[in-house]
């Protein structure tokens, strides 16, 4: 599966939503896709280890969380869409 296939099978699924904090955006470019768990941990590049993020929760999450670990930091922090 190409990257913009499955950049186009996460936004059907999940809409043009960040996964990461729950913001919904109005332009699809706003939006990244991320491995869940990051490849340097062992994630695999397979449509059922990728989701979308706005930038600000990439760079956070980084190779450093999977996206339960960012749900949880954006939540401590406050970043979580209300």
């Amino acid at each position: 599966m190409s990257r913009q296939e499955m950049y186009e099978v996460l936004l059907s699924h999940h809409g043009i939503k960040c996964q990461g904090c729950d913001r919904t955006f109005d332009d699809i470019r706003y939006l990244e896709l991320d491995h869940n768990p990051p490849r340097s941990s062992g994630g695999i590049n397979h449509i059922s280890n990728r989701i979308l993020l706005c930038g600000p929760c990439n760079r956070l999450k980084s190779n450093i969380y999977t996206l339960d670990g960012l749900r949880k930091e954006n939540k401590k922090r406050g970043y979580m869409a209300k």
